[in-house]
């Protein structure tokens, strides 16, 4: 294997932050140091310097980049389904969610697990993203509202937080496989759809 000084810059950027995704999700954000990180990605603690002023700002890339890959993936979903029903839409949407969870668990996992752990000048720097994240999640629950397949009177934030709650909780959900995840969205959405 080449020693990481043979990579382009770019993908010594995606090694850090990659082992700082994994580190982040396995041992939360005081654990986890930059000499950690350095180690995990190949590189000499110094070097990381070159691509990352702090720990901190390597936290809000990877806690950002987590919300991301699950917003990217439910709007990806939902790209065609504009002549659907609502129900069709709204499973699409916790699939995408429970699929990009699963295959994203580095970054997820330590977007979820040290969101509450970090000090709050990192936690400013991720709340727009999350912000923008909700409220896609609010608009699709509006929607599915609209097309009569959630009750009129239902509150969107609420069952908001609960949906996220849910889906974001199969994190800790080890070794479930592609069929179980699919029954825990059939079940979730049978409980919330009318």
């Amino acid at each position: 294997m080449p020693d990481a000084s043979s990579f382009p810059q770019t993908d010594m950027r995606r090694r850090i932050l990659d082992a700082a995704a994994l580190l982040l999700a396995q041992n939360g954000y005081k654990a986890t140091t930059l000499r950690n990180i350095a180690e995990t990605a190949g590189l000499k603690a110094g070097s990381i310097y070159y691509h990352f002023p702090s720990k901190d700002q390597i936290t809000v890339e990877v806690l950002n980049e987590g919300v991301r890959q699950v917003s990217h993936a439910v709007q990806n979903a939902l790209n065609d389904t504009k002549n659907l029903d609502g129900a069709r839409i709204m499973r699409a949407a916790v699939m995408a969610h429970l699929k990009a969870l699963s295959e994203h668990s580095s970054y997820t996992r330590a977007s979820i697990r040290c969101f509450s752990m970090v000090p709050e000048e990192i936690r400013q720097q991720t709340v727009e993203v999350r912000r923008a994240f909700d409220s896609d999640w609010l608009d699709i629950l509006k929607t599915v509202q609209a097309k009569g397949a959630i009750h009129t009177g239902t509150d969107l934030k609420s069952l908001h937080l609960i949906i996220l709650g849910t889906l974001n909780w199969t994190l800790e959900w080890q070794g479930a496989s592609d069929l179980e995840r699919a029954h825990l969205a059939q079940t979730l959405t049978s409980l919330i759809l009318v």
